[in-house]
C-alpha cells in the first residue's frame, strides 16, 4: 500500500494568496483595463503570442469554447471560425465593446459575450467543451478560479501564466533602485491542479510581443501602469535610461521586453 503523499498537506492556495498580497504587481480593475483596451486591441493584431497559443490547442471533438479574459478577441475571433460557438467572457466593458466591433468587422456571428469577473456568479454560463484562459489569471484566490474554470469544461482546459514572476527587465529594476516583490509563479497552479486530481501538462511560449515602447513618455507610463506611482527621481532615471538605448534603423530608441509564458493544459478526469 502506498504511503501518504505529503504534498497534499501543503496549502498552495494559501501560499499563493500570501505571495499575491505581498507582490509589487497587483491585479488591475475593470476600469484600469477599460483605459488600456484600445492599446491592447492595436497591439494584439497579428501577435506571435496568439499564433503560438492557437497552434497548441487540440480542438478534437470540440464544438464550443469559453474564452475567459477574452479582451478584444485575439483568440476568440479566430477560434470562432473553427468551432460552432465561442463564449467570450471579460469584466471590462470597453474590452467587450471593442470585441463586438472587431467581430462585426470580421463577419463573426457565432460569438456570445458575457460581462463577468472571476468573483461573479457563473451559474448562468453554459458548460462548454474547452475552456481557455489566456494571461487573465491575476486573481486573489487561485484555487477557486481553477475550480471554476475546470467546472465549465467537458473535455479539456488551457491556461497561460507568466513563466517568470515579474513583468519588467533586470535593467529597469536597476534603474528604479527599489525592491520588487514578485507575483506567485505558474508552479502554484500546477500544484493546486495536482491536488485537485488533475495532471497538468506544462509547455512554454516565448513571444516577441511583450512590452514595446517607442517614446520616453510611453515607456514611463508603461512602467507606471505595472508598478503604480513613481517618484520624480525614478521618472528622471527612467527617461535617461530610455534616451541611452541603442537606436533602431530609423534612428529612434525603442524599449522591448519579451515574455515567456507557461501554458498549462489538462484533460477532464471524467468525460
Amino acid at each position: 500500500m502506498p504511503g501518504k503523499d505529503l504534498l497534499m498537506d501543503i496549502d498552495f492556495g494559501a501560499l499563493y494568496r500570501r505571495q499575491a498580497r505581498a507582490s509589487t504587481f497587483q491585479a488591475r480593475t475593470a476600469a484600469d483595463w477599460d483605459q488600456r483596451a484600445e492599446h491592447r486591441s492595436r497591439r494584439e493584431k497579428g501577435s506571435d503570442y496568439a499564433r503560438e497559443f492557437l497552434a497548441r490547442l487540440d480542438l478534437a471533438d470540440a464544438e464550443t469554447i469559453l474564452d475567459i479574459g477574452c479582451g478584444t478577441g485575439n483568440l476568440a475571433l479566430p477560434l470562432a471560425r473553427r468551432v460552432h460557438r465561442v463564449h467570450a467572457l471579460d469584466f471590462s466593458a470597453e474590452m467587450l465593446r471593442l470585441l463586438r466591433a472587431n467581430a462585426r468587422a470580421e463577419g463573426v456571428r457565432n460569438l456570445t459575450v458575457h460581462r463577468l469577473a472571476w468573483a461573479d456568479d457563473w451559474s448562468r454560463l453554459p458548460r462548454i467543451d474547452i475552456a481557455i484562459c489566456s494571461r487573465a489569471m491575476a486573481v486573489d484566490d487561485l484555487s477557486a478560479a481553477l475550480q471554476k474554470m475546470n467546472a465549465q469544461a467537458r473535455i479539456r482546459c488551457y491556461l497561460t501564466l507568466h513563466a517568470g514572476t515579474t513583468f519588467l527587465s533586470e535593467d529597469v529594476y536597476r534603474v528604479l533602485r527599489r525592491p520588487v516583490v514578485p507575483r506567485p509563479g505558474y508552479i502554484y497552479a500546477v500544484n493546486i491542479l495536482y491536488q485537485m486530481g488533475l495532471r497538468a501538462r506544462v509547455d512554454f511560449l516565448r513571444t516577441t510581443g511583450g512590452l514595446t515602447y517607442d517614446t520616453p513618455e510611453q515607456f514611463v507610463e508603461g512602467i507606471r501602469w505595472r508598478l503604480g506611482s513613481l517618484t520624480a527621481a525614478e521618472e528622471k532615471r527612467l527617461l535617461a535610461y530610455f534616451s541611452g538605448l541603442p537606436r533602431e534603423a530609423d534612428g529612434t530608441a525603442r524599449y522591448r521586453h519579451d515574455f515567456e509564458w507557461a501554458l498549462l493544459s489538462w484533460e477532464k478526469a471524467a468525460r
